[in-house]
This record gives C-alpha cells, structure tokens and sequence, in this order.
C-alpha cells in the first residue's frame, strides 16, 4: 500500500469525509490517491488560503475533523493564516503540505536558504500556531505519525496539526499496519 493511500485511509477511519485543496506537484501523489478511494471527497477552491478557511468552517459546522492540502512552497505559506485561526479557536484541522523529494530537503543548520526548488520549512514556520507539525521522512512513519496527528487534533483543546510529505514518500510502499 502507497504511503498516500496509508494517509487517507487513516483520516477517513477518523471520520474525515472532505479534502479542500488545491493541485500542486508536490502533492500529485496524495491527489492521486483519491481516485482510489471512495471514503473522502475533495473540493477545489481557487486558493490554498480558502481551502485552509474552508476546512477550518466545515470543522466548526459539521463537528468534525477538518482536512485541507496544499502543495509546497507559497502554497503551504497560504495555509499560515487559516491555520492561525484553528489555532486561536481550538479548532480541529489536519493540513497536509507536499514537500520537494527528500534528497533535495536543507539539512538542519544548512546556511543554504534552499536546496529544492519551493522547498519551504513549513513545519518550523508552523510550529509556534500549531498542536503538533511535523514532517514525515521515513514511509513506514506515515501510519503511526496520521495516527498520532489525529489524536493531538482532537485531544484536550482542540487545535490544528500540520504534516508535511515529501513527494518520494508519498509514493513509498509499505506494508499496512493493522
């Protein structure tokens, strides 16, 4: 099973039925994911910034697990703003953001100011506004981590998680956990 097929199938045995986002390539493998499943529908705005509020209402409005993904680069930093406001109103979201392949991510410390093309680090940006964000680099991480992301969304006070994917991950197979 592909690391994008793991990750929807997790979000949807929480409950989440709906995805607002907008393509990007560093994402295409988790939009492709949808064509194999039939438990989470996707709806596309014309901005990151208005999948990200759109996810943040359909949570306050339907009580449950909001969930939007954008690719990487400014389309992540779109999801910023949204991503506050789940925060200050302890509301539960998952944001997923692609990431450029893991072989061209900065490593920690780098004076590089990148190294892939709109490779962003969105998980230190977001760290300060979220419960929980996180980059998942190992393929066999990606169950445990949604797992782990799920339950942080909605323990205590609610509030926003954040995980970001690398393109080759995405495509990884994997053996299922059960």
């Amino acid at each position: 099973m592909r690391v994008s097929d793991i990750i929807l199938e997790r979000l949807a045995k929480a409950g989440v039925d709906t995805c607002f986002t907008v393509y990007g390539g560093a994402i295409s493998e988790l939009m492709d994911a949808f064509t194999r499943q039939t438990a989470i529908r996707y709806i596309v705005p014309m901005h990151e910034q208005a999948a990200g509020f759109m996810a943040e209402g359909y949570a306050k409005a339907s009580g449950k697990i909001g969930f939007a993904m954008a690719t990487s680069g400014p389309g992540g930093g779109n999801l910023v703003v949204p991503i506050q406001n789940c925060f200050y109103d302890s509301t539960p979201c998952i944001f997923i953001t692609g990431q450029v392949a893991s072989g061209f991510c900065r490593p920690y410390g780098s004076p590089l100011r990148q190294l892939g093309f709109q490779e962003t680090p969105i998980v230190d940006i977001t760290r300060p506004i979220t419960k929980w964000s996180t980059q998942i680099t190992v393929a066999d991480e990606a169950a445990w981590i949604m797992e782990k992301a799920i339950k942080k969304c909605i323990s205590g006070r609610p509030g926003p998680v954040l995980i970001d994917i690398c393109i080759d991950i995405q495509k990884c197979s994997v053996k299922p956990l059960v």
